[in-house]
């Protein structure tokens, strides 16, 4: 249990939201992705409103909970591969989950 390979490394940013220009990552980040999906089909408009209202959606959903309410959510409730190749790499898989001291 003295192995440091035994352990996890719990990060410190785990509960403030990364920002983008002033807004929530979580909140830009798949707005600004379909954005730029129908940007690139050359629906620039259509891609501007759905990007819009996944905006709104997100950030309703995130109202009052938090700032990192989205990847915290993706982090309990994603299958335990998910986590291991995805953001939370050297944070404990869900399933693996304890309380510690």
């Amino acid at each position: 249990m003295n192995e440091n390979r035994t352990f996890y490394k719990i990060p410190h940013y785990l509960d403030q939201g990364r920002l983008f220009m002033g807004m929530p990552l979580s909140e830009v980040l798949p707005a600004i992705t379909v954005f730029g999906i129908f940007m690139l089909a050359r629906y620039m408009m259509t891609g501007l409103v759905i990007g819009s209202v996944i905006f709104f959606i997100l950030r309703t959903l995130r109202q009052g909970k938090g700032d990192n309410f989205i990847p915290l959510m993706v982090y309990w409730y994603s299958p335990p591969t998910a986590n291991k190749y995805g953001v939370f790499k050297r944070t404990p898989s869900s399933d693996k989950r304890y309380w510690l001291n």
